[in-house]
């Protein structure tokens, strides 16, 4: 009997140990099963968005990989789940579309929106695709492998207003793919591989308000070959930008809002009635202005500009002007003409600051004179810009600066640029500390939103190598400061060769564990049933 009294006691814990490890696994499949229910849930599209592979009457839905229309809306089939009648928006995400039949819109004629997503077309759009579709008003199709629309895309969509086809792989359109499209307003082709457009592309669209065409491979900016011959009436939003554009032919821009960024531009003509025109980054040296400038937002920043007096003929409405990283010969420009600018930036421009240069400037509210190699900041030569609340003076050789003179010269400022001034972390610390006494907010690297300026006027920061500064210690506390960031430089390298010392350590310990591991674990095991053993010995005993 001691001897089944041993067997049962060794048996019944492992036993045990089953059921609590398989209950746990359990619970947690319950845990995951609801959680993703819940995820489920929450996830699903709205009742009016529809995926079109749907299942049919008695049967279970498929795993639809492959959609095929022509098997999809059939006129005559009575087993259709939906009544497509009632759709107004159909989605299609993540398919393989095998065809878009011409019927598929006479089973829903009241569909205004259509959309298709990262989705792979096994066939190019027919040009008949689209009839009878008499609400649509939009249409989406980005992510796609398409790479051609052909002639006469959207022969029947009488409302079609938007027509979005970013994301693609368009590399041609025919000059008369948007010809039956008089209602279009918004046409996005960007994020494509268009190397060119054909003229007379956009003819019939005369209610065209934005255009988008940034991220493709473009050339030539052939506007007025694209538009009628009397422009584009409509169009208030035209983006170019990330192409390789280096010619515009463009004889009179009445468009609101222009952005040419990054392209390859020499020169650029601003005529009519444009009032905000984005052309940074470029290789623009030459700028024209027509008699009607219109001009309110001027960006022409990391260009090759020499001189600004061609300005003078948008001086009275010109409020927003960036030209910085424009290098000029050393010398005056004269901005006292923009008397109606609130938003200037000057930055890496290489400029000297005289009393013409910004005086009259009275409705200025930001100015940016960063990296211009400016040893001193006469305010003197600022007097007038009583409204200023921001001021950037960063990555000048400024080694002496008042901050209660710039409060009372700028009494509604609320921001300071002060960061790549040659001033050491004490300086620093006082000028901000000052600073907020003032209820002025300190620009410092750290909160600075841009990169670090690859400005060439920039200049390595040499502590305490110019004259005396209003707001650092004497020559010997720099000296106890240099040698605290010695001794800091010390500590750290100790701090390293400890740490390496330890990790060397911990792996010599797990090398020599390796090699005895076996008998160790024998022993263990040994220690540990025999510590069993008597205790159930014991146990017995007592029972």
């Amino acid at each position: 009997m001691p001897g089944r009294g041993k067997e049962f006691r060794t048996v019944v814990p492992y036993r045990c140990m089953v059921a609590t490890v398989w209950h746990t696994l359990w619970t947690r499949m319950m845990l995951l099963a609801i959680l993703w229910g819940v995820v489920s849930i929450a996830s699903a599209e709205d009742n009016d968005f529809v995926d079109v592979c749907f299942e049919h009457e008695g049967e279970k839905p498929p795993h639809c990989e492959f959609i095929d229309f022509d098997d999809v809306f059939q006129t005559s089939s009575t087993d259709i789940k939906f009544n497509w009648s009632f759709i107004t928006k159909l989605t299609i995400s993540n398919k393989k579309i095998i065809g878009v039949p011409t019927k598929m819109f006479a089973s829903l004629p009241n569909l205004e929106s259509f959309i298709v997503l990262n989705s792979l077309f096994y066939r190019e759009i027919d040009p008949n695709s689209f009839v009878d579709c008499n609400k649509l008003n939009h249409i989406e199709i980005t992510g796609t492998n398409i790479t051609l629309l052909d002639s006469h895309l959207f022969p029947k969509t009488p409302k079609l207003q938007y027509l979005l086809f970013h994301h693609n792989r368009i590399a041609e359109i025919k000059h008369d793919a948007f010809e039956f499209l008089s209602e279009l307003e918004e046409l996005n082709l960007s994020y494509n591989n268009l190397t060119r457009l054909p003229s007379g592309v956009f003819h019939k669209q005369r209610k065209l308000k934005t255009l988008d065409l940034n991220h493709n491979r473009l050339l030539l900016l052939s506007f007025d070959s694209w538009f009628p011959p009397d422009g584009a009436v409509a169009l208030q939003y035209l983006d170019a930008s990330y192409n390789q554009l280096v010619d515009m032919s463009w004889t009179e821009i009445s468009v609101r809002k222009v952005n040419l960024k990054y392209n390859n531009l020499t020169s650029v003509h601003v005529n009519g009635n444009c009032s905000e025109f984005h052309a940074s980054h470029n290789a623009i040296d030459t700028v024209t202005i027509g008699r009607n400038c219109s001009l309110e937002k001027l960006y022409l920043a990391h260009n090759r500009l020499q001189g600004f007096d061609w300005l003078m003929r948008c001086a009275d409405t010109l409020r927003s002007l960036d030209v910085s990283h424009n290098l000029q010969q050393r010398g005056m420009a004269d901005f006292l003409y923009l008397k109606q600018i609130t938003a200037l930036n000057l930055e890496c421009t290489n400029i000297s600051l005289s009393y013409k240069t910004l005086h009259e400037l009275r409705k200025l509210r930001f100015l940016d004179i960063s990296y211009n190699n400016l040893k001193k900041i006469d305010l003197e030569n600022l007097t007038s810009q009583r409204l200023l609340e921001r001021l950037m003076i960063s990555g000048n050789p400024i080694a002496n600066i008042s901050i209660g003179s710039i409060k009372r010269n700028f009494p509604n400022l609320k921001s300071l640029g002060i960061y790549d001034l040659p001033w050491n972390s004490t300086s620093l610390s006082i000028a901000i500390d000052d600073l907020k006494k003032h209820d002025i907010q300190p620009y410092i690297r750290s909160d600075y939103l841009f990169d670090e300026s690859k400005c060439p006027l920039k200049v390595t920061p040499s502590f305490g190598n110019d004259t005396e500064h209003e707001l650092a210690d004497d020559e010997r506390s720099r000296d106890g400061h240099v040698h605290g960031n010695g001794g800091d430089k010390t500590a750290e390298y100790v701090v390293i060769a400890l740490l390496l010392c330890m990790v060397f350590g911990l792996l010599g310990k797990l090398f020599v564990d390796s090699r005895y591991f076996t008998v160790l674990f024998k022993e263990r095991i040994q220690r540990r049933s025999s510590i069993s053993h008597e205790s159930l010995v014991s146990c017995d005993l007592n029972g």
